[in-house]
């Protein structure tokens, strides 16, 4: 047996957790159901979504797609100052909910499972809250975070205020606000993908 097999044989990865809790939600919300895979950088968030999305053939957007460089949030949130949540509404979300709503009313066979996952840290915010069903909060310790993310940027890379954007973000988004939440790093012999 392969160190992944007998890694998943008897335990249930968060992943699994994912799907599981995706596919109840599906019986609960009518139409496209969109969910946000939310939690600090490097927590495990692109792994985790990746999984699930092929396990339920789900449309991914993720909020990296939408960054840009630190600027002044108006709107009171510190994580407005790095993802423009308008443009992945306008661009990403509502396109893919449309698209997902016609194939309905055209009885046209879906290829996927019409869910809609947006991975990244801030996709739970407010600013989409009216168009995401459900939520989803990655946690991973902070030690295991910023250790791959120093493995993953470099020295002049690092950036001091988006973690404590980070912060203020999650303090406004405490673990209760979530539908589900699941560990990024727990299991054995997990393995981050680039973007987690």
């Amino acid at each position: 047996m392969a160190a992944t097999e007998r890694r998943n044989a008897g335990a249930v990865t968060a992943a699994e957790r994912v799907v599981a809790a995706i596919r109840v939600w599906q019986q609960e919300v009518p139409g496209p159901l969109v969910v946000a895979i939310d939690g600090h950088g490097a927590a495990g968030k692109t792994t985790i979504t990746a999984t699930a999305a092929r396990s339920l053939a789900a449309v991914t957007i993720a909020m990296d797609d939408f960054f840009h460089e630190a600027r002044e949030h108006a709107d009171g949130h510190p994580m407005a100052a790095y993802y423009d949540w308008e443009a992945l509404r306008a661009q990403a979300l509502t396109p893919a909910i449309v698209r997902l709503r016609r194939d309905d009313l055209e009885q046209t066979p879906s290829t996927g499972s019409r869910v809609i996952l947006i991975e990244g840290v801030s996709s739970a915010a407010p600013a989409l809250a009216d168009l995401v069903a459900r939520t989803i909060l990655i946690t991973t310790p902070e030690p295991v975070r910023l250790r791959r993310l120093h493995g993953r940027i470099s020295a002049a890379e690092w950036d001091e205020e988006w973690l404590q954007a980070e912060r203020e973000y999650f303090t406004t988004r405490p673990p209760e606000a979530f539908d589900l939440v699941v560990s990024g790093g727990a299991d054995p012999g997990y393995e981050p993908t680039i973007g987690d």
